[in-house]
């Protein structure tokens, strides 16, 4: 018998295991039986099955039984997986022989053709999405705009949305249950109570003052925690002939000459957080509504010592909250008081019951008992007066309003008998107003039946968004009649049909089916893609006349919805799943390693929306994409100039500012929000940046590590870097191939710290150098600088670079990936479905429609709407 050597012995093994993988491929029952799958047969046995077969299973994979049943959509998905990993070079491994070109071509040819078709028959079977429902913010959005009540909260009744494929609108992942069923209900029973008239009468708009000094807050003195001794503050008046703070240890009283109640102001300075507050809490919103607060207030500068105050030295930013006790704030907006007084107007929408709240927002927070102000220099300290608030409103239209006469039309109105008690427990988030609620009212109807089936149908012509069908008309006109058998009034049992209407499977769910899309179909595509909401009556009129599918109708519709002020829903919902800017607040800065950070609300304010605002701007000028990665402008206020180094921005309101060449910051990589959220507020991991570039900007998700490998912990004692720490990690043969491509990009972000300022060394917790100071809160601080930041790199092609500046150069060089990937994101947020293997060659047309505009992001969203992804179920 002839002898076997080891490698004829290998040769049998190999040859064997190519037989098993043939039968398994010839016996697929698969839909594309007929292909020739040869070159995949080939392939496989020669570079594949040494490492995935039944024995070795590398990665859980096992191709000797993997069948090519592509009519299967898992199996469709790990062949996907397969193509995918050959194609980009990752497979065979390069320690391993490289495929001949040759047999490379043939092989992802060949299976990229039966992928293709068999993607394209499950597509025209059933459609690349999934049918959804709202998710809690779109059910929100759609209530406010059917109510036209800008600020009602609905979304805290529902349970949080599950996230596939980075977002929360894909069908799959919002299911729905029981539990989830009768939180719908509840949400839509509050929505319906605050649409109605909270009283018979129309509110008289009023326009009322209220002086600082008059507020319950200020009972007795303002306390000011003084670093050696703990002073009393006394309220203040201005004298504006001498243009000095004159001080009074007694309790002003109300004067009867209109020039020196002018005169009377408060002055502070740390910020009115606590526990010195300026509260205006005389007044409180006696119902909801559009309300316009007026803020009489100036900069001054406080002697050392506080001994008396002169004029200010620059501007100061002033934050407006709208407060629900106890203490949950909502921002109004904001502005800048100069150093002379001047009158600053907020146009905006009150809850009923809340009250106001300004808030100095560059100061520290004051936290007793001993305390240093970090803005106090030999001369004095920045300080800040108010003088009054004045509220005109509520401002009405008509009365009822709006959106109770969508419920109840013109039927007369009147007083409940009991009024409906708002608690804790039926409010979102479980807040109580602390207030007396006013007496409810009820419609009043002689013929209830007659008049309820006209209500009815009216209020689903509005909140349907497709034609209401007569059966389901009559399936809620049978509740109501029930209802008013049951001895409900006529106002409650309207209220419990439009419960039904507002939880009914033709409201919740996205209608659409497998094919190319109804015009009503793209009518709701494209307002829950740019609006977050349901289609307003244009674009319901143009789906009824047939008109959106014309291009160049579209188009224009497209331009309309970018151009209205809700388009600005859609760019925080896209940004806070794309970016995880949602997730900005669930850390907080380390109070021993960033003391410097702390409390620092207008930081946290200002992060979130420059990226809002510089997405906003890309849209709306219509920049290319590169800017994602490198952009030589920053739309930023005083506070982020400040944390970025950047001279000569002053000012809470936000604006573009040019960025020289040779600095660090522009794009997406470099902005606080972004390095916030890639770090845990005491260390920053190289990783976890890596893989987020990687996957959110690139495109390019990592494999996710193996269950049993935990993860690195940098050393904050300062003994030795992440770096170095990842080195050792990276010996493991397990760990190396991940963190090669990972880790290079996460390193270039290691110049910017937790909050992302800039930095050159580690902070730490061990001994060394200490740096001394106080922090925003006003406590005193000394942490440790440790070891110096290395900032250098190789990316996983062998490109090197010296620090973040180089990175984006090196990004740079393949710029369609840049826009190919924020296209597939947009397309992922637009349609609720995930970019299937069919998909790709649409991004591509996209791409080269899109080639001559520099990848510009509004032609790109323009081109997914043009296209068959966002046309077809």
């Amino acid at each position: 018998m002839e002898s076997v050597t080891p490698s004829s012995k290998k040769y049998v093994i190999s040859l064997r295991y190519w037989c098993l993988v043939v039968c398994a491929l010839i016996s697929s029952a698969s839909l594309h039986a007929r292909d020739d799958i040869r070159p995949v047969q080939d392939f496989v046995g020669k570079y594949c099955v040494e490492c995935h077969d039944a024995d070795i299973k590398k990665g859980g994979l096992d191709l000797t039984t993997l069948r090519l049943d592509l009519a299967d959509p898992a199996n469709l998905s790990r062949w996907v997986k397969v193509h995918d990993r050959v194609a980009a070079g990752e497979m065979p491994p390069k320690k391993k022989a490289r495929p001949l070109p040759a047999d490379l071509k043939s092989f992802t040819n060949s299976l990229a053709g039966s992928l293709l078709k068999a993607d394209l028959a499950l597509v025209a079977q059933e459609g690349r999405a999934t049918r959804r429902r709202l998710n809690r913010h779109e059910y929100e959005d759609t209530l406010r705009d059917l109510f036209s009540l800008p600020y009602l909260e609905v979304k805290s009744f529902l349970p949080e949305d599950r996230e596939a494929y980075g977002f929360n609108k894909i069908g799959d992942a919002l299911d729905v249950s029981h539990v989830q069923m009768a939180r719908y209900l509840g949400a839509a029973e509050f929505a319906l109570h605050e649409a109605m008239a909270p009283q018979v009468e129309r509110p008289a708009t009023t326009t009322n003052r209220f002086y600082t000094w008059e507020q319950p807050s200020f009972v007795g003195s303002i306390k000011i925690e003084g670093p050696v001794t703990r002073r009393t503050f006394p309220l203040v008046g201005w004298d504006l002939q001498t243009n000095y703070m004159k001080m009074d240890s007694k309790r002003p009283t109300a004067s009867t000459n209109a020039e020196q109640r002018e005169l009377e102001a408060i002055s502070i300075v740390v910020s009115t957080y606590e526990p010195t507050e300026i509260r205006f809490n005389n007044f409180r919103a006696p119902v909801s509504g559009r309300y316009k607060l007026r803020f009489s207030g100036y900069s001054v500068w406080m002697a050392p010592n506080y001994n008396g105050v002169t004029k200010g030295h620059r501007s100061e930013p002033v934050t407006i909250y709208a407060d629900t006790p106890p203490r949950s704030l909502r921002k109004l907006g904001s502005f800048d008081f100069g150093t002379d007084p001047t009158v600053q107007e907020i146009d905006t929408w009150l809850l009923a019951g809340e009250t106001i709240r300004p808030d100095a927002a560059r100061f520290f927070r004051a936290r007793p008992p001993d305390f240093i102000n970090p803005l106090k220099t030999a001369e004095g300290m920045p300080s800040v007066a108010f003088k009054w608030m004045e509220v005109e409103g509520p401002i009405t239209d008509q009365w009822p309003p709006a959106e109770h006469q969508l419920l109840f039309g013109k039927l007369p109105i009147t007083n409940r008998v009991a009024a409906p008690v708002v608690t804790s427990t039926n409010r979102p988030n479980g807040r109580r107003r602390n207030f007396t609620p006013l007496p409810g009212v009820e419609a009043v109807s002689t013929q209830p039946e007659r008049d309820a089936e006209p209500l009815l149908r009216n209020f689903m012509a509005r909140a349907y968004r497709s034609p209401v069908k007569e059966e389901e008309v009559q399936r809620f006109m049978q509740l109501i009649r029930t209802a008013l058998k049951s001895g409900y009034s006529f106002t409650d049992a309207m209220q419990t049909g439009y419960t039904g209407v507002l939880s009914s499977p033709a409201f919740l769910y996205l209608e659409e089916t497998p094919g190319q899309l109804s015009d009503r179909a793209i009518a709701d595509r494209l307002a829950f893609f740019l609006w977050n909401s349901a289609p307003d009556q244009e674009l319901r009129d143009l789906a009824a006349r047939g008109r959106l599918h014309n291009p160049k109708t579209l188009r224009q519709q497209t331009d309309r919805l970018l151009n209205d002020l809700r388009s600005r829903r859609f760019q925080d919902a896209f940004l806070d799943y794309w970016l995880d800017l949602r997730l900005l607040a669930a850390t907080a800065p380390d109070a021993e390693l960033y003391p410097d950070y702390q409390l620092d609300d207008l930081l946290l304010e200002s992060m979130i929306e420059e990226s809002q605002l510089f997405f906003g701007e890309l849209v709306r000028k219509n920049l290319p994409a590169r800017n994602l990665v490198a952009a030589n402008f920053a739309m930023l206020n005083e506070r982020m100039a400040t944390l970025y180094g950047l001279p000569d921005v002053t000012g809470v309101g936000f604006r573009p500012v040019a960025l020289s060449k040779d600095g660090v910051r522009g794009g997406l990589l470099t902005q606080a929000s972004v390095l916030k959220v890639t770090a845990n507020g005491t260390t920053t991991s190289p990783v976890k940046r890596g893989a987020w570039i990687m996957t959110r900007i690139l495109g390019k998700p990592p494999q996710p590590p193996p269950p049993s490998v935990p993860a690195v912990e940098p050393d904050i004692r300062g003994a030795v870097t992440i770096r170095d720490q990842l080195a050792r990690h990276r010996s493991e043969e397990s760990c190396s191939a991940c963190h090669r491509t990972i880790d290079p990009t996460g390193f270039a972000l290691e110049s910017f710290d937790v909050m992302g300022g800039y930095r050159e060394r580690y902070r730490a917790t061990g001994k060394g150098e200490k740096v001394k100071g106080a922090g925003h809160n006003g406590d005193k601080f000394a942490f440790t600088l440790g070891l110096p930041v290395d900032s250098t790199g190789e990316l996983w092609d062998g490109r090197t670079f010296h620090d973040v500046r180089e990175l984006k150069q090196l990004l740079l060089t393949d710029e369609p990936q840049l826009a190919r990937n924020l296209t597939r994101q947009l397309a992922v947020f637009a349609t609720g479905a995930p970019i299937r293997f069919s998909d790709r060659p649409q991004i591509e047309r996209i791409l080269a429609r899109s080639r001559s505009s520099g990848y510009g992001v509004r032609t790109l969203i323009h081109e997914l709407v043009q296209s068959d992804m966002f046309l077809h179920k």
